[in-house]
């Protein structure tokens, strides 16, 4: 793997995630996750797996319209079996534009690369 293979794997993940592709994400995130969320005010939330699972489940099964998958790519890099990468997002919630800047941890796992932490946090 390589930072460039890195980041098509990143694009595959988002495009996925954002269409709420189920059994893609349950193999794309690893057990061990956790989702490190930073808003406006500095509040911070966490996510784990099984509620990452939920929300996709959730609006898979409402047959939500696909979150925008707009991504601009700032870094990427791979050390072994690990890889980061650093991205801005273009996210529409509660009918308001969010441009989050986001940290993507992969780690290679059970034979294929797993994301394990992923941070975010909203970018003016």
């Amino acid at each position: 793997m390589n930072s460039q293979e890195l980041i098509e794997l990143t694009k595959d993940l988002i495009y996925q995630a954002t269409h709420f592709n189920v059994p893609y994400v349950k193999e794309a995130y690893a057990d061990k996750l956790l989702i490190v969320k930073v808003d406006e005010e500095g509040v911070v939330d966490t996510m784990n797996k099984e509620q990452l699972v939920a929300f996709i489940q959730g609006n898979s099964d409402a047959n939500a319209e696909p979150l925008s998958s707009k991504t601009e790519y700032h870094y990427a890099v791979v050390d072994g079996d690990m890889g980061m990468v650093v991205i801005t997002r273009e996210l529409v919630f509660d009918g308001k534009l969010n441009r989050k800047f986001f940290t993507v941890i992969w780690e290679y796992l059970s034979g294929r690369w797993q994301v394990v932490k992923e941070s975010s946090i909203v970018r003016s």
